[in-house]
């Protein structure tokens, strides 16, 4: 045991976490926490100069480095204004330890000033939440934050560092952390259970989110895809969920109509992997579940299962394990017979999204010359520029389908989107924590003017720690996917009637936004400068900007 104080404790207990960055900006709460960083240049402290874009941040680089992303944040007013990404990152299951500069405990009961409820305010975009009281109790209270950040069901965890306790002085002793296996593997029963219904299945269905890339878990959905030639949907692409250019996915289901019904009114066997069942956020009058469809549900957190709708199997455990045990059971029961009639069926899948993907390359065709520039065009430009490896953060939410369809996305973790919250202005944050977890990568971020607003400060941390993304903003001047919300809860009616959503006059320049905070810019107007453009932007070894001016219509 050594005799130390609060802050140096917990600046150890980081190094021994293997924390390689702390995003923050601070307070006269904070004074300790960024005192003691000063002797630790190990962990790399990055100012930002607003809490979302701290939290934008780490959440960017958890996703992309599997590690708990860690913060500090300035009392109840930083807190409170990081929550718009909390909150994104707590309904998509990102793994964060959120610390949270606090007055003195001396003080508290008086009600001084830079002093709040933070276990109150950070408790519904929270796995746990707590005040450390004395500084004996940090080791342990630092080690619950970071094993329950990282247990699956993933999330953030905050923990409020009152100054005294920082600075007083204990015995410390931090043992290394245990290694925990959480790849459970699922109750035999369920795995017999849903290989019985899948033999019998005419017409399966796979419905994918992004459990699937918390358990790395690609590989094992395409096998078990293949075996049982299944369609497959995802209703919110959050990540790399399924190759978008494999013949058997299908893309989008759209849950805010009946449209969805229709397709599932097709569907014997449904199986749901790692995804949400279902959370709508527009009213339709009927259960997207046809009575007649028996649903296997395979989730890694139990809550989910047949939370919202009633399941015939449910596969609780490790969704890679799970399905790798599927898969293995379904090769022993699968006879040759129905073997062929399942390469009959992907056969006829692939052929009916042939005819798809013919009906939108026509369309993009069309759209080539327009003027605005069309979103097709430009993400088929985008495309046709991107470098092997490059990894996308899309907020580009109302053109988000068309990067979809039209960049092939493959690899685990060469797409990021917000996956469960409903919070823009995550992208341009998330881009720059995706490069510092993966240097080596080139890193793209793709974002509407709306959301790049909500966070452009992020500019600034791309030129000061010289953190090489490119930055395409998609400008339309509206909020267009307000306008296309708008029309779907209210029907065609609406169309045209766009109070709070229009961005302009004055036009954003945000070409002289990002020269301001030391970021090379391009404006492009004209489609036949895209690819020049991109090219140059790509190519560039710093932070840049491109702003494209495209068509805000339907």
């Amino acid at each position: 045991m050594t005799n130390v104080t609060g802050k140096e404790a917990l600046a150890r207990i980081l190094r021994a976490e293997g924390v390689e960055f702390v995003f923050g900006i601070p307070g006269a709460t904070e004074a300790q926490f960024i005192d003691v960083m000063e002797d630790h240049p190990d962990i790399k402290y990055i100012l930002c100069l607003n809490e979302v874009v701290a939290m934008g941040m780490a959440e960017g680089y958890a996703r992309t480095s599997g590690k708990p992303g860690v913060l500090n944040l300035h009392t109840g007013t930083g807190l409170a204004a990081s929550l718009p990404i909390l909150s994104n990152a707590y309904y998509g299951g990102v793994p964060l330890v959120v610390t949270v500069g606090q007055q003195d405990t001396r003080l508290l009961a008086g009600e001084p000033a830079m002093s709040d409820n933070l276990v109150k305010i950070a408790g519904p975009f929270t796995k746990w939440a707590a005040e450390i009281l004395h500084p004996e109790d940090i080791p342990m209270m630092m080690r619950r934050a970071f094993k329950v950040a990282a247990h699956p069901p993933t999330g953030p965890v905050m923990l409020s560092l009152p100054l005294d306790v920082l600075a007083d002085s204990f015995d410390f002793e931090y043992p290394p952390s245990s290694q925990v296996f959480s790849r459970l593997h699922p109750d035999d029963r369920s795995i017999l259970s849903a290989v019985d219904l899948l033999i019998q299945a005419k017409n399966p269905a796979i419905i994918v989110e992004d459990g699937i890339t918390k358990c790395e878990a690609l590989d094992e959905v395409v096998r078990l895809a293949e075996q049982t030639g299944a369609r497959v949907y995802q209703t919110w692409m959050s990540d790399v969920n399924f190759p978008v250019d494999h013949p058997q996915y299908m893309g989008d289901l759209d849950i805010t109509n009946l449209g969805a019904r229709a397709i599932l009114e097709k569907v014997d066997v449904l199986m749901v992997i790692g995804a949400l069942f279902f959370q709508q956020a527009v009213y339709v009058p009927q259960s997207l579940v046809p009575p007649g469809t028996r649903v296997i549900q395979i989730d890694n957190n139990p809550w989910q299962i047949g939370k919202n709708y009633p399941v015939t199997c449910g596969i609780e455990g490790d969704i890679k394990t799970a399905l790798a045990d599927l898969s293995s059971a379904l090769d022993k029961k699968f006879s040759s017979q129905a073997q062929n009639t399942v390469q009959s069926r992907i056969k006829a899948i692939a052929g009916e999204k042939q005819n798809a993907v013919k009906a939108f390359e026509e369309k993009i065709l069309k759209e080539k010359d327009n003027l605005p520039i069309s979103g097709s065009r430009l993400m088929t430009e985008i495309r046709d520029a991107l470098k092997p490896g490059t990894r996308i953060v899309d907020d580009c939410w109302s053109y988000s389908a068309l990067l979809r369809r039209i960049v092939p996305f493959k690899e685990l973790r060469s797409y990021q989107r917000a996956r469960g919250g409903g919070s823009i202005g995550g992208g341009l944050p998330n881009a720059l924590g995706v490069k510092l977890a993966s240097p080596d990568r080139p890193v793209v971020c793709i974002s509407g003017d709306g959301s790049a607003m909500w966070s452009i400060q992020t500019l600034w941390n791309a030129a000061h720690y010289h953190i090489p993304v490119t930055y395409i903003i998609i400008s339309n001047s509206a909020y267009r996917q307000v306008r296309l919300m708008k029309i779907k809860i209210m029907g065609e009616q609406v169309k045209g009637r766009n109070l709070g959503t229009v961005l302009s006059p004055p036009q954003i320049d945000f070409c002289k936004i990002a020269e301001g905070m030391g970021l090379s810019a391009q404006k492009v107007v004209k489609p036949e400068d895209l690819r020049g453009a991109l090219k140059k932007a790509l190519a560039c070894p710093e932070a840049n900007l491109v702003d494209v001016v495209v068509d805000a219509s339907f």
